[in-house]
């Protein structure tokens, strides 16, 4: 078993009992809430519900009769924090209420620097502040709306809000339990949407910052490399081949350890056989790019974890907008997010991190997503899926095959 997998640890504090924990047993992991295993039978708000606490009056009781036990809604750092340093919870407050009256457990999503690859539910002091909290930029040098992840003073505010958040939720929530779980940023990675809506050249592999392009000219981090050589045998197929293909180093730069990428195969939209053809499955393209990429946003969620963790540890996870075959090459997908090839790096650097999460659209792809999840240390959650008429059936089959904690179809207040 992968040696950071001990992240997902039973205590022996009566405290951490107290509070809803990830417990291992013999044959699986399961969620316990005070003191049962719970499985989240969920529905995922759309993105701004929570945004208007009169909006959401009616709803919780609305969430109740379609016999979920769980929401997933969304804290917003713009809204927490609308002038630096002065901090506001009402909105949660709110939420709590809400959920509580209708006998409701809550997951909360922190949108903050990172919402679907951008950076839009940033407060608007960090969003006028371009020196002080940088932008990612294309590998064209058009600057981006996504924070870099290597943007030190993004990172120290983003950890400052979400720290405030974690502390208030233990003194509102720390002996009821309403809030069993916390998801960190949202679907984070560099993103050219227009590369892959238009299906044109890519400039999104990872961050084109000055910064950026410094790190990836210097030395892979030492720890990095202690992990894969720790870790060898166990390693995920697409790193360890690109690492062992260059000589297993323990030394060098990001593309001397892991070697220079190529692109992803020219993807024909007009050819009949292309639905069948699932080889883009085993490719890896700009690898060097999104581990690259991978460890920087990953060091960046650990600060925000460890924090966390520190003041009110229940269980942090974190998403991904997936690989598919349309946008299978990084960069027309969030390059740098969770992906199952990609889970030693964010093992290696966001420890504190529980568990790795798919937001799973392309229901074509069911089993070929969940069983790249359903990883040893990483039991399968679903925070985000369809909400559609077959929905439920698959939800049948999702606990059943996957042990699954977590089955959550999306925009469930409305729309579905």
């Amino acid at each position: 078993m992968i040696a950071v997998c001990c992240s997902i640890a039973v205590t022996a504090s009566a405290d951490s009992y107290e509070i809803p924990h990830l417990e291992k047993t013999k044959t699986s992991v399961q969620l316990v809430v005070d003191g049962k295993p719970y499985i989240m039978l969920a529905g995922e708000l759309h993105n701004s519900s929570t945004g208007s606490s009169h909006y959401m009056a009616p709803i919780w009781q609305r969430m109740a009769d379609k016999n979920l036990n769980t929401v997933i809604a969304a804290v917003s750092w713009e809204l927490v924090e609308p002038q630096e340093g002065k901090f506001d919870f009402q909105l949660v407050d709110s939420m709590l209420d809400g959920a509580r009256k209708a006998n409701l457990r809550l997951v909360l999503l922190w949108f903050g620097s990172w919402k679907n690859g951008v950076s839009t539910y940033v407060p608007g002091w960090v969003k006028r502040d371009q020196k002080r909290f940088p932008l990612a930029r294309y590998k064209d040098g058009e600057v981006t709306n996504t924070l870099s992840p290597l943007g030190e003073n993004s990172m120290k505010a983003d950890k400052q809000a979400f720290s405030k958040l974690m502390e208030h939720i233990k003194a509102v929530d720390g002996s009821q339990h309403t809030i069993i779980a916390i998801q960190i940023e949202n679907e984070m990675g560099t993103l050219d949407m227009m590369s892959s809506y238009m299906n044109k050249d890519n400039r999104a592999m990872r961050d084109y910052s000055e910064a950026a392009n410094k790190a990836f000219g210097e030395a892979v981090p030492a720890e990095l490399l202690q992990y894969l050589k720790n870790n060898k045998t166990l390693l995920q197929h697409a790193v360890a081949e690109a690492w062992k293909a260059n000589g297993s180093k323990m030394k060098g730069s990001w593309e001397e350890v892991f070697g220079k990428s190529q692109p992803a195969k020219k993807v024909d939209r007009n050819d009949p056989n292309l639905m069948k053809d699932m080889s883009w499955q085993k490719e890896y393209p700009w690898l060097t790019e999104e581990i690259f990429n991978a460890w920087y946003y990953a060091r960046y969620v650990e600060q925000l974890a460890a924090a966390a963790k520190d003041i009110y540890p229940i269980p942090l996870y974190v998403n991904a907008w997936l690989k598919q075959l349309w946008a299978h090459e990084p960069g027309k997908y969030p390059s740098g997010g969770p992906q199952p090839h990609l889970f030693d790096i964010w093992h290696a650097a966001a420890p504190h991190v529980d568990l790795y999460a798919p937001d799973l659209y392309a229901t074509s792809l069911f089993d070929w997503v969940l069983s790249g999840y359903d990883q040893p240390g990483n039991p399968v959650i679903m925070p985000e899926t369809k909400s559609s008429a077959d929905g439920a059936a698959r939800s049948f089959y999702a606990f059943g095959r996957y042990n699954m904690l977590c089955y959550s179809p999306f925009g469930i207040d409305g729309g579905g």
